[in-house]
């Protein structure tokens, strides 16, 4: 490169910015261009310029606030540089307004993770959670006539039932049935489902046989 041909362009630009009472920095935030690249350009650093559309554009702003002519100005930096020219594998200048581009397999992974620990709470609190549900019978005080009584329920099926700390079954579905024969006079029967973890649900029923 011819050294008076570098120092056309650049003294274009010198002379410019010195006119309008500004410096790279100023002209960068006024053009709306990145200063790195501004500074590229005005440095002749090449290896960190984008590919010649996007420098020409970038000519072309600046020209606009400088107020010179943008192809006068455009056509000094070509005879000045070596231009990169657009490819498919150049990048695009950065954006900093733009979101970074996910990389897929995090994305995927990261996805994967949340769905398992969401799973995990809820298998946990399953595993913590326990249901008791007496049918028969409803009142806490009950007073029949006859020496036996019909206790019915439903339970969580993974769980035991202990009915006067007896284990009393219950089907696939949780419903358990049993007659229990009572004494004269006040029966207390105490329902109790013990869970593979937490507490213990209690529930306690009153039956009153009156012969």
């Amino acid at each position: 490169m011819p050294e008076n041909q570098v120092k056309n362009f650049k003294q274009m630009f010198e002379e410019a910015l010195f006119l309008k009472g500004l410096n790279i920095e100023k002209l960068a935030h006024l053009a709306d261009i990145p200063e790195d690249y501004l500074k590229a350009i005005y440095n002749e650093d090449n290896k960190k310029l984008p590919p010649a559309p996007y420098i020409r554009g970038y000519l072309m702003k600046a020209a606009e606030v400088l107020g010179i002519d943008g192809d006068v100005f455009w056509q000094a930096y070509k005879k000045n540089f070596d231009l990169k020219i657009s490819g498919e594998k150049d990048n695009l200048p950065f954006n900093r307004f733009a979101f970074k581009k996910a990389d897929k397999k995090k994305t995927i992974i990261v996805i994967l993770l949340i769905f398992a620990i969401i799973y995990l709470i809820f298998g946990i609190s399953k595993l913590f959670s326990g249901s008791l549900e007496i049918y028969s019978p409803l009142s806490d005080s009950t007073v029949v006539n006859q020496p036996f009584i019909d206790i019915k329920g439903k339970i969580d099926s993974r769980n035991r039932l202990l009915i006067n700390n007896e284990d009393t079954p219950a089907d696939t579905n949780g419903n358990f049935e049993k007659q229990y024969s009572l004494q004269p006079g006040i029966n207390i029967i105490e329902f109790k489902v013990k869970k593979l973890l937490g507490k213990e649900i209690k529930i306690t029923k009153e039956i009153i046989y009156q012969q």
